[in-house]
C-alpha cells in the first residue's frame, strides 16, 4: 500500500478479510466525499462519488488517462501498467492511475485539472439545424371549467373530466387517486394533460401555455439535452455533459465487455446514463426556470448499444455475428422505468427506433433532420464520432452502415487527447511555423479531435508525414525546409513526435496518435466506398456531403480531405449540419407527423453490414493511406 510515499505490498487474502470495513475517500478539487468498502478500486470510488473520470480503455490500465494524485492515505502498490505509463518522478510524487489501485484506508485524492468536471452547453454537442419547426406535439393540454357535482348531477369525478375529452381517452390508477383532491382544491377549474389517448396529469387552473418536453441525444462520449417549448414550438435551453459511462470505456465494445465480465455491469451502466440525464435535466431547468412538473415527455435517440444500456437491456447480442440486438423498434414508457429521478412520475419517454446492430436511432434522427430521404440527387450524410454512421441517399433508396471509427476523434486513445474543453488545441495552421488556436484562450494542455485532424492534414500537406502515416525524421526533409518546423520533430521511442506547443506543458502528436487517426478515418472512408459501390456510384456522382455530429460539423472540410477521410469532391459541396441527430429528436418531440416519419424510416433503409462485406478489408486497407494532395 502507499502510505507517506512508501509502497507496501497487499495480498488478496488481506483484501478479502477487510472488504467489509468502510473507509472514507475525499476528492479534490471537487470537494466530494464517499464512504466505501475497504479494497474498492479508486476508479469505482470516483464513479460512486460522482467524480468524472476518463477511462477510455475500460479500466484496463492501458490508456493512462485516469490519473490523480494521492495527497494522503493508504492504497495498494503500483502495478506494471502504471510503471509503463507514469514516470518514476510521478510515482514518487504520489501520482496513480485510478483504475489500478485499491483503497486500504481513508484517502484524499486530487484529480488533475483535465479530469475536473467542465460545465458545458449545447454547443459542445453541436448546434441543431436551423429549420422551421412544425408544431403538433405528442402532448395536448386542455383547460376545463367543470360543473360542480350536485344531488341532481352525481357524475363521478373522473368521468366528469373524461366526458370533456375524446372518447378513447383513458386514465391510470396512479392518476385516479389524485383526481378528487385536485378537482376540489381547484374549484373544478383544471387543465388536462393527454398523451396518446392517456390522461397522464391533471393540474389546477389554466396551465395550457406551460407545456414542455426534452429531446435527449445519448452519445457514447457525450449526451446533449434540449428543452423544447411545446406550446410555442421553440428550443428554450440546451446543455451537454460527458456520458458517465466513459468510466468503463470510451467505446461501446469496451462497455459490452464490462457487462460480460461483471454481473453487475449492466445495472451499473444503466445507472450511470440515468445519472447523466438527471444532470442534464437539472441544468436545463435551472437555465430556463421551467419547473419539472411541466415536463411531460422525453424523446431519446442513441446508437443501438446506448439504447439498450438506457433501458437496462443487455446488448451482448450485437457483440458478434450475426449482430442481433434485443430489440429494434421504438420503445415507450415512464421515465421512472429508466431510473431517471429528476422528473415527475407522469413524464413519459419515447425512444426512437434502431435500424440494426450498430446503426441506431441517432441515425434515424440524422435522416429525419436533414430530410436526406427526400433530397433530389445523390447525397451522403456522415455522423462522425466514436461510432461513425454513413447514410447514402440516391433516388428512392436509403443505405446505411456503421463504421468502427473508434474514440480517437473524441480525443480518446490519443496520448494528449481531450474533449473540446478549455485548454484543448482546436485548430492548427502551418507554414513557416505552427499557429494554434486553444479553446478558452488558455494555456494548451492537450488536443481535441478537430485540432488533431487539422495538424495531421497540415503535416501531410507539408510533407512531414508520409502517405503511410510515418512521421519523417529531420534528415529526411528537403533542403530549405522551414527550420522552425524541423526543430519540432523529436525522437520518441521507436518513432518520432511533432511538438505543437512548448512551454509549461508540451503538447505533441506522436506516431501512435497518427496511427490511431488512420484507423478511424480509414474505417469511415471504407464505409463511404462500400455504400457507393453498392449503388454502382462514383464520388463524382455525389451532389453533396453532409457532416453531422459534434465532431464532424466542427471540422474544416479541407482538413478532412487532406487526410483522405472524404472522397475527392469540391469543398463547396461539403456542408456541416450541426447535431442533426439531436435535431431529429426535437422534430419528433414537436410533431406527430415527424414522429410517424421517424417510425417509418427503418422499413425504407437498407443496412449494409461492413464486417461481413466481401470488399470491406480491401477498402479499409486503402483508407489507411493518407492521400497526399499536390
Amino acid at each position: 500500500m502507499y502510505i507517506n510515499n512508501r509502497v507496501i505490498p497487499v495480498t488478496d487474502r488481506q483484501v478479502m478479510l477487510m472488504s467489509n470495513n468502510p473507509v472514507n475517500v475525499a476528492f479534490l478539487p471537487a470537494g466530494k466525499k464517499i464512504n466505501i468498502p475497504w479494497g474498492t478500486t479508486l476508479i469505482k470510488a470516483a464513479n460512486e462519488a460522482g467524480v468524472e473520470v476518463d477511462a477510455v480503455c475500460g479500466g484496463k490500465g492501458t490508456c493512462g488517462k485516469c490519473r490523480a494524485k494521492v495527497i494522503e492515505g493508504a492504497i495498494s502498490e503500483a502495478t506494471r501498467s502504471e510503471a509503463d505509463r507514469l514516470s518514476l518522478e510521478e510515482l514518487k510524487n504520489g501520482y496513480v492511475l485510478l483504475c489500478q489501485r485499491r483503497i486500504l484506508g481513508d484517502v484524499v485524492l486530487e484529480t488533475l485539472p483535465s479530469l475536473a468536471r467542465q460545465e458545458s452547453n449545447g454547443s459542445t454537442k453541436g448546434k441543431i439545424i436551423d429549420a422551421a419547426l412544425e408544431v403538433a406535439p405528442l402532448i395536448s393540454k386542455t383547460y376545463h371549467e367543470l360543473s360542480r357535482p350536485t344531488i341532481k348531477d352525481q357524475v363521478a369525478d373522473l368521468e366528469r373530466i373524461l366526458n370533456r375529452l375524446p372518447r378513447e381517452t383513458r386514465a391510470g390508477v396512479r392518476l385516479l387517486s389524485q383526481v378528487p383532491d385536485v378537482l376540489r382544491e381547484a374549484g373544478y377549474c383544471v387543465t388536462s394533460v393527454v398523451q396518446e389517448g392517456e390522461l397522464i396529469a391533471l393540474e389546477k387552473g389554466n396551465t395550457v401555455s406551460e407545456m414542455y418536453g426534452i429531446a435527449v441525444d445519448v452519445g457514447t462520449t457525450s449526451v446533449a439535452g434540449y428543452l423544447v417549448d411545446l406550446a410555442r414550438g421553440k428550443v428554450t435551453a440546451s446543455v451537454s455533459a460527458a456520458n458517465r459511462q466513459r468510466a468503463h470505456g470510451a467505446d461501446v465494445v469496451s462497455r459490452i465487455t464490462y457487462i460480460m465480465e461483471d454481473d453487475k455491469g449492466l445495472a451499473e451502466l444503466q445507472k450511470l446514463i440515468a445519472q447523466t440525464i438527471d444532470e442534464i435535466v437539472g441544468k436545463l431547468l435551472q437555465q430556463s426556470g421551467v419547473p419539472a412538473e411541466h415536463i411531460y415527455v422525453l424523446t431519446l435517440i442513441g446508437n443501438t448499444v446506448m439504447s439498450h444500456l438506457l433501458l437496462g437491456v443487455t446488448p451482448v447480442g450485437v457483440a458478434s455475428a450475426p449482430f442481433v440486438p434485443a430489440f429494434s423498434g421504438s420503445v415507450r414508457g415512464a421515465v421512472a422505468d429508466l431510473g431517471i429521478k429528476s422528473l415527475p412520475a407522469y413524464t413519459r419517454f419515447v425512444l426512437l427506433p434502431n435500424v440494426a446492430g450498430y446503426v441506431g436511432s441517432d441515425t434515424i434522427g440524422v435522416i429525419l433532420a436533414t430530410k436526406i430521404y427526400n433530397l433530389p440527387g445523390t447525397w451522403l450524410a456522415i455522423d462522425i464520432g466514436t461510432n461513425g454512421e454513413v447514410v447514402l441517399a440516391s433516388g428512392n433508396r436509403l443505405l446505411t452502415c456503421s463504421t468502427a471509427a473508434g474514440p480517437a476523434f473524441e480525443g480518446a486513445c490519443i496520448s494528449q487527447g481531450m474533449r473540446a474543453e478549455p485548454g484543448a488545441i482546436s485548430q492548427v495552421r502551418m507554414e513557416n511555423d505552427v499557429e494554434i488556436t486553444v479553446i478558452g484562450d488558455a494555456e494548451p494542455v492537450g488536443i481535441c479531435g478537430s485540432g488533431l485532424i487539422d495538424a495531421v492534414s497540415e503535416m501531410i500537406r507539408l510533407g512531414i508525414v508520409k502517405s503511410s502515416g510515418r512521421i519523417k525524421s529531420p534528415e529526411d526533409l528537403p533542403p530549405g525546409f522551414p527550420a522552425a518546423l524541423i526543430r519540432r520533430i523529436k525522437q520518441n521511442g521507436n518513432g518520432n513526435k511533432f511538438i505543437l506547443a512548448e512551454g509549461e506543458r508540451e503538447v505533441s502528436i506522436t506516431q501512435s496518435d497518427i496511427n490511431e487517426l488512420q484507423l478511424g478515418k480509414g474505417a469511415v472512408r471504407a464505409g463511404i466506398e462500400i455504400l457507393l459501390t453498392e449503388l454502382d456510384l462514383k464520388p463524382s456522382d455525389l451532389d453533396g456531403i453532409l457532416l453531422a455530429g459534434a465532431f464532424g460539423s466542427n471540422l474544416r472540410p479541407a482538413s478532412l480531405k487532406g487526410i483522405g477521410m472524404l472522397p475527392d469532391v469540391p469543398l463547396s459541396s461539403i456542408k456541416p449540419v450541426g447535431n442533426a441527430a439531436g435535431t431529429g429528436a426535437i422534430l419528433a418531440l414537436l410533431s406527430k407527423r415527424q414522429m410517424e416519419v421517424a417510425l417509418s424510416l427503418p422499413r425504407r433503409i437498407e443496412h449494409v453490414e461492413l464486417s461481413l462485406h466481401h470488399g470491406f478489408q480491401r477498402a479499409f486497407a486503402r483508407g489507411l493511406s493518407f492521400e497526399v494532395k499536390k
